[in-house]
Protein backbone atom coordinates (compact mmCIF):
# COMPACT_ATOMS: atom_id res chain seq x y z
CA UNK A 1 0.00 0.00 0.00
CA UNK A 2 1.06 3.97 -0.58
CA UNK A 3 1.26 5.80 2.56
CA UNK A 4 3.31 8.69 1.34
CA UNK A 5 1.81 9.91 -1.86
CA UNK A 6 0.24 12.96 -0.43
CA UNK A 7 -0.08 16.45 -1.69
CA UNK A 8 -3.72 18.66 -1.55
CA UNK A 9 -3.39 22.57 -2.97
CA UNK A 10 -5.76 24.36 -1.13
CA UNK A 11 -4.99 28.09 -2.55
CA UNK A 12 -2.47 29.52 -0.48
CA UNK A 13 -1.86 26.38 1.80
CA UNK A 14 -0.37 23.57 0.99
CA UNK A 15 -1.00 19.92 2.81
CA UNK A 16 1.84 17.60 1.91
CA UNK A 17 4.29 15.25 3.17
CA UNK A 18 7.07 17.01 5.02
CA UNK A 19 10.45 17.56 3.17
CA UNK A 20 14.36 17.34 4.26
CA UNK A 21 14.56 21.02 3.57
CA UNK A 22 11.62 22.10 5.75
CA UNK A 23 12.29 23.73 8.49
CA UNK A 24 12.64 21.00 10.98
CA UNK A 25 12.56 23.07 13.94
CA UNK A 26 9.38 24.41 13.67
CA UNK A 27 8.30 20.88 13.09
CA UNK A 28 10.22 19.75 16.27
CA UNK A 29 8.30 22.57 18.39
CA UNK A 30 4.93 21.65 17.00
CA UNK A 31 5.23 17.99 18.04
CA UNK A 32 7.31 19.42 21.47
CA UNK A 33 3.28 20.91 22.39
CA UNK A 34 1.53 18.27 21.51
CA UNK A 35 1.23 16.49 24.80
CA UNK A 36 1.91 18.18 28.05
CA UNK A 37 3.30 15.40 30.01
CA UNK A 38 5.63 13.19 27.92
CA UNK A 39 7.58 15.79 26.35
CA UNK A 40 8.05 18.46 29.30
CA UNK A 41 9.37 15.16 31.17
CA UNK A 42 11.53 13.76 28.66
CA UNK A 43 12.86 17.09 28.43
CA UNK A 44 12.98 18.51 32.00
CA UNK A 45 10.77 21.30 30.69
CA UNK A 46 13.28 22.42 28.80
CA UNK A 47 11.25 23.01 25.21
CA UNK A 48 14.74 24.12 23.56
CA UNK A 49 16.11 20.82 24.43
CA UNK A 50 13.11 19.29 22.93
CA UNK A 51 12.66 21.06 19.63
CA UNK A 52 17.15 20.24 19.70
CA UNK A 53 16.87 16.55 20.19
CA UNK A 54 13.74 15.90 17.52
CA UNK A 55 14.95 18.36 14.82
CA UNK A 56 18.28 17.00 14.88
CA UNK A 57 17.24 13.69 14.27
CA UNK A 58 14.41 13.85 11.79
CA UNK A 59 16.38 13.31 8.93
CA UNK A 60 17.67 9.89 10.79
CA UNK A 61 16.78 6.57 9.18
CA UNK A 62 14.44 4.68 11.59
CA UNK A 63 13.73 7.60 13.86
CA UNK A 64 9.93 7.78 15.07
CA UNK A 65 9.58 11.11 14.17
CA UNK A 66 11.52 10.97 10.69
CA UNK A 67 10.75 13.30 8.19
CA UNK A 68 8.98 10.59 6.19
CA UNK A 69 6.55 9.78 8.56
CA UNK A 70 5.48 13.56 9.16
CA UNK A 71 2.83 15.85 7.16
CA UNK A 72 2.45 19.33 7.46
CA UNK A 73 -0.19 22.23 6.33
CA UNK A 74 1.98 25.13 4.90
CA UNK A 75 2.92 28.54 2.97
CA UNK A 76 2.67 27.99 -0.24
CA UNK A 77 5.07 30.85 -0.93
CA UNK A 78 7.13 30.53 2.21
CA UNK A 79 7.10 27.40 3.08
CA UNK A 80 6.33 28.58 7.33
CA UNK A 81 4.87 25.34 9.05
CA UNK A 82 1.32 26.12 10.22
CA UNK A 83 0.50 22.72 11.38
CA UNK A 84 1.91 19.20 11.26
CA UNK A 85 0.43 15.61 11.46
CA UNK A 86 2.77 12.49 12.51
CA UNK A 87 1.62 9.04 11.50
CA UNK A 88 3.26 5.58 11.52
CA UNK A 89 2.60 1.86 10.67
CA UNK A 90 3.96 -1.42 10.15
CA UNK A 91 5.73 -1.12 6.44
CA UNK A 92 8.14 1.52 7.60
CA UNK A 93 11.37 1.23 9.19
CA UNK A 94 11.62 2.15 13.09
CA UNK A 95 14.60 0.50 13.64
CA UNK A 96 16.63 4.03 14.83
CA UNK A 97 19.37 2.80 17.55
CA UNK A 98 17.58 4.59 20.74
CA UNK A 99 20.67 2.82 22.87
CA UNK A 100 22.80 6.47 23.12
CA UNK A 101 20.03 8.16 23.57
CA UNK A 102 18.91 6.49 26.73
CA UNK A 103 22.25 6.96 27.82
CA UNK A 104 21.77 11.11 28.03
CA UNK A 105 20.22 10.53 31.58
CA UNK A 106 16.94 8.97 33.19
CA UNK A 107 14.56 10.68 31.80
CA UNK A 108 15.35 10.39 28.95
CA UNK A 109 16.15 6.23 29.40
CA UNK A 110 12.33 6.05 30.71
CA UNK A 111 10.57 7.76 28.24
CA UNK A 112 12.45 6.06 25.28
CA UNK A 113 11.61 2.21 27.11
CA UNK A 114 8.23 3.25 28.77
CA UNK A 115 6.64 5.55 26.00
CA UNK A 116 8.75 5.62 22.51
CA UNK A 117 9.86 1.93 22.12
CA UNK A 118 6.16 0.31 23.24
CA UNK A 119 4.70 2.31 20.40
CA UNK A 120 7.04 1.31 17.70
CA UNK A 121 6.37 -2.54 18.74
CA UNK A 122 2.95 -1.58 18.27
CA UNK A 123 3.33 0.02 15.20
CA UNK A 124 4.92 -2.77 14.02
CA UNK A 125 2.29 -5.82 15.17
CA UNK A 126 -0.70 -3.68 13.75
CA UNK A 127 -2.41 -3.30 10.33
CA UNK A 128 -3.51 0.54 10.87
CA UNK A 129 -1.88 3.68 10.52
CA UNK A 130 -0.91 5.28 14.00
CA UNK A 131 -1.65 8.73 13.81
CA UNK A 132 0.62 9.78 17.06
CA UNK A 133 1.05 13.36 16.61
CA UNK A 134 -1.63 16.11 15.27
CA UNK A 135 -0.40 20.02 16.36
CA UNK A 136 -1.08 23.37 14.91
CA UNK A 137 0.69 26.37 15.33
CA UNK A 138 -1.11 28.18 18.31
CA UNK A 139 -0.72 31.65 16.30
CA UNK A 140 -3.01 29.79 13.35
CA UNK A 141 -5.65 27.97 15.28
CA UNK A 142 -9.31 28.34 14.94
CA UNK A 143 -8.40 28.45 10.93
CA UNK A 144 -9.33 25.09 10.63
CA UNK A 145 -5.24 24.08 9.77
CA UNK A 146 -5.71 20.79 11.60
CA UNK A 147 -9.65 19.83 10.04
CA UNK A 148 -7.70 20.23 6.61
CA UNK A 149 -4.46 18.27 7.27
CA UNK A 150 -6.19 15.52 9.29
CA UNK A 151 -9.20 15.26 6.49
CA UNK A 152 -7.06 15.15 3.55
CA UNK A 153 -4.73 12.78 4.82
CA UNK A 154 -7.35 10.10 5.47
CA UNK A 155 -8.80 10.86 2.21
CA UNK A 156 -5.76 10.08 0.18
CA UNK A 157 -4.49 6.98 2.76
CA UNK A 158 -7.91 5.96 2.14
CA UNK A 159 -7.58 6.00 -1.61
CA UNK A 160 -4.13 4.79 -1.26
CA UNK A 161 -5.79 1.42 0.47
CA UNK A 162 -5.90 2.03 4.00
CA UNK A 163 -8.69 0.72 6.20
CA UNK A 164 -7.95 1.88 9.21
CA UNK A 165 -6.86 4.47 11.69
CA UNK A 166 -5.44 5.11 15.21
CA UNK A 167 -4.76 7.35 17.67
CA UNK A 168 -4.94 8.31 21.52
CA UNK A 169 -6.03 11.54 23.01
CA UNK A 170 -6.07 12.97 26.67
CA UNK A 171 -9.24 12.20 27.77
CA UNK A 172 -10.19 15.85 28.95
CA UNK A 173 -8.52 17.49 25.68
CA UNK A 174 -11.90 18.20 24.26
CA UNK A 175 -11.17 19.90 21.21
CA UNK A 176 -8.99 16.86 20.27
CA UNK A 177 -11.82 14.45 20.91
CA UNK A 178 -14.42 17.12 19.26
CA UNK A 179 -12.20 16.63 16.29
CA UNK A 180 -11.59 13.10 15.73
CA UNK A 181 -15.79 12.64 16.29
CA UNK A 182 -16.07 14.91 13.58
CA UNK A 183 -14.13 12.40 11.02
CA UNK A 184 -15.78 9.53 12.51
CA UNK A 185 -13.05 7.93 15.18
CA UNK A 186 -14.87 5.72 17.53
CA UNK A 187 -13.83 5.78 21.21
CA UNK A 188 -12.58 2.24 22.09
CA UNK A 189 -11.07 1.90 25.09
CA UNK A 190 -9.94 4.26 28.49
CA UNK A 191 -6.65 3.54 29.71
CA UNK A 192 -3.84 4.41 31.97
CA UNK A 193 -1.21 6.76 29.67
CA UNK A 194 2.05 7.90 30.41
CA UNK A 195 2.18 10.50 33.15
CA UNK A 196 5.64 11.79 33.80
CA UNK A 197 6.35 12.95 37.23
CA UNK A 198 2.34 13.51 37.60
CA UNK A 199 1.33 12.29 41.06
CA UNK A 200 -2.60 11.87 39.35
CA UNK A 201 -2.77 9.06 36.59
CA UNK A 202 -3.18 10.40 32.99
CA UNK A 203 -6.19 9.13 31.27
CA UNK A 204 -6.26 8.36 27.52
CA UNK A 205 -8.95 7.08 25.36
CA UNK A 206 -7.87 5.42 22.06
CA UNK A 207 -9.83 5.77 18.87
CA UNK A 208 -10.23 3.89 16.29
CA UNK A 209 -11.37 4.87 12.47
CA UNK A 210 -12.32 2.40 9.53
CA UNK A 211 -12.53 2.98 5.75
CA UNK A 212 -16.26 3.99 4.90
CA UNK A 213 -17.11 5.73 8.56
CA UNK A 214 -18.25 9.27 8.42
CA UNK A 215 -16.42 11.98 6.57
CA UNK A 216 -17.36 15.39 6.42
CA UNK A 217 -18.31 16.07 2.90
CA UNK A 218 -15.61 18.66 1.80
CA UNK A 219 -13.03 15.51 1.94
CA UNK A 220 -14.90 13.28 0.31
CA UNK A 221 -13.28 12.59 -3.21
CA UNK A 222 -10.44 14.86 -2.34
CA UNK A 223 -12.98 18.11 -2.61
CA UNK A 224 -11.45 21.31 -2.12
CA UNK A 225 -13.72 23.82 -0.76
Amino acid sequence: MEKNNFEVNLGDIICRRAKKNDNMSEIAALIYQTDPYIYPFWFKNDINKGIEYFASRMDKEGFFFNYDNIYVACDKNTGKIYGALCAVDYTVNLDYDYTEDMKIDFNYEYTIKNYILPLIEEAKENKFLYISNVCVNPEYRSKRIGTKILGHFITQMENAGWQEFALDCLLHNLRAKNLYHSFGFKEMKEIVGFNGTNPEKVEVVSFLRKKGDYLPYEFQNNMVI
